[in-house]
């Protein structure tokens, strides 16, 4: 039998209301009660209740509505039954529930076969259809009490004995259906698993499949499917489904909490090493601001430019020096020994390893040209050409002359 109730609220105290009016004083104390894992059926007045009228308590694992499918099963069945109301019903659906519960209740189930009003009280009910085409079935014969309780008894007996029968090969049925799409290996006791990641919140589309922290399977049952399995980290335990487990045994079974991997990059490495055959500090003690590490990339070298008129061979020069505080106007020594007196114009710079620099020598009587008009060529360590700022000014200036 199927009944739905409305409720105001899903709190402790209307379930517990619920059970004493509508289950407890129309067909007794149950033996036991099988319910998910709700705040308000685990809650301390759910408990009292069970306590004072001698009912047990079972529940099913966490994230498995499939261990109460009975109810499962009717609450879809129901959600369907709303939807197919007329708009005007649909509106006061609250007040259609008795009767919707009543037409399931009167229906033949797939699985038993029988009505659940049949196998709960013995008889066929008397439904408006009946009487409406004049199907009722009467029964003329009077009998005694006796007679009628044996009678009963005997239908029932055949019924329960058919019914049971019809839900064992349903059972064994979808068992099959369901164990050919299920893959997966068997999990003993002993084993190293992980749990599936259902705690998620939020958006769960990119969120881990499973948990990250393995757990050991403490015990198990074969009948059910269900492990008992505890927490490597916090020693908690849980009890959980197979479906919601991943046989691990591959993996560590603890990781060291301070045993944390630091990664630097493949040119960090060469550069450390060379610095230490120099003999000379590693950089990456070095306290080095994001400016200076950012402009070690992109190196600025000194506006150089070439005089008019001045037929003087130019040579590359590569520098080497990391840093430099000034500009440098000392000539060069290539240039000095060839052309006598000249001057070369550097600008501060970050590393030079990663740029290389043309520059040209200028007699110490020629005009320096202002930053503004020269061309400065700057390559990275790729030899990629940078081009500079300054030479859409050049540009126009060429252009105005």
């Amino acid at each position: 039998m199927a009944h739905a109730f409305q409720c105001r609220d899903q709190s402790a105290k209307q379930v517990a209301r619920q059970l004493w009016d509508r289950y407890f004083c129309v067909y007794g104390f149950p033996e036991r009660i099988h319910s998910d894992q709700g705040a308000n059926f685990e809650s301390q007045l759910i408990g009292e209740l069970m306590q004072i009228a001698g009912v047990k308590k079972s529940r099913t694992t966490a994230y498995h509505p499939m261990g109460n499918g009975q109810a499962e099963r009717f609450n879809r069945t129901l959600g369907g039954m709303i939807r197919a109301l007329p708009p005007r019903a649909k509106q006061k659906w609250p007040q259609m529930l008795q009767t919707l519960t009543f037409a399931y209740n009167c229906t033949a189930h797939e699985s038993t076969g029988y009505a659940p009003f049949y196998l709960m009280f013995g008889r066929t009910p008397r439904l408006p259809v009946d009487i409406m085409f004049r199907n009722v079935e009467r029964d003329d014969h009077h009998v005694d009490y006796d007679g009628y309780v044996k009678r009963m008894r005997e239908d029932m007996k055949e019924a329960l004995l058919a019914a049971q029968e019809n839900v064992a090969n349903s059972q064994r049925r979808q068992t099959d259906l369901y164990n050919r799409r299920t893959k997966g290996c068997d999990i003993e006791m002993g084993d190293q698993v992980l749990l599936a990641n259902k705690g998620e919140r939020g958006r769960r589309k990119l969120a881990d499949k499973w948990e990250s922290i393995p757990y050991i399977v403490v015990s198990k049952d074969p009948k059910c499917h269900v492990y008992h399995i505890r927490n490597t980290s916090s020693g908690h335990v849980k009890v959980v489904h197979w479906n919601l487990l991943l046989q691990a045994n591959f993996l560590p079974l603890e990781a060291e909490a301070g045993d944390e991997c630091s990664f630097i990059s493949e040119s960090e490495v060469s550069q450390v090493q060379s610095e230490e055959f120099e003999g000379t500090p590693s950089a990456l003690n070095s306290p080095v601001d994001s400016a200076t590490r950012t402009a070690s990339w992109v190196a600025e070298v000194a506006d150089t430019a070439d005089c008019a008129g001045n037929p003087h061979t130019s040579s590359e020069l590569e520098v080497s020096e990391p840093n430099f505080p000034s500009v440098n106007n000392t000539p060069c020594d290539d240039c000095a020994s060839s052309e006598g007196q000249g001057i070369r114009n550097v600008s501060n710079s970050v590393p030079a390893s990663s740029v290389v620099a043309e520059c040209s020598v200028i007699p110490m009587n020629a005009e320096v040209m202002s930053p503004a008009n020269a061309i400065t060529k700057i390559r990275t360590r790729v030899g990629r050409m940078v081009k500079p700022v300054n030479r859409l000014i050049h540009n126009m200036t060429q252009k105005s002359a």
